[in-house]
């Protein structure tokens, strides 16, 4: 189930949110989970969905990833993502991601 940690989001605007997470988890080759909708101090009205892709293809050695596509405020998708110049820039925009909403599995929020 997915849950509200900090702010509350409009239903609407998870929902879009969430079709377009059940998209990626759709054409995903890896696994994917976790998915996050969040919000950073540096993007006002931009919404970004972080999810984890975890590579399987080689059980020895599992290769796990974040990542990210943004969102305008009301939930339409950018179909982008972030890029910064240097480790410093994308530091500072990681640690000031807010979570705002989190389901496990994408499709999850339709049984709800």
């Amino acid at each position: 189930m997915g849950s509200n940690i900090e702010e509350t989001l409009e239903k609407k605007i998870v929902e879009k949110i969430m079709n377009r997470a059940i998209e990626i988890n759709d054409s995903c080759k890896e696994h994917c989970r976790e998915f996050k909708i969040m919000k950073s101090k540096k993007h006002k009205n931009t919404l970004f969905l972080r999810w984890l892709t975890i590579d399987v293809s080689n059980v020895d050695r599992l290769f796990q990833c974040y990542r990210y596509e943004c969102f305008d405020a009301d939930g339409t998708p950018q179909y982008c993502s972030i890029h910064y110049a240097n480790q410093e820039e994308a530091n500072e925009f990681f640690k000031g991601l807010k979570p705002l909403y989190i389901q496990e599995y994408a499709i999850d929020h339709k049984s709800k």
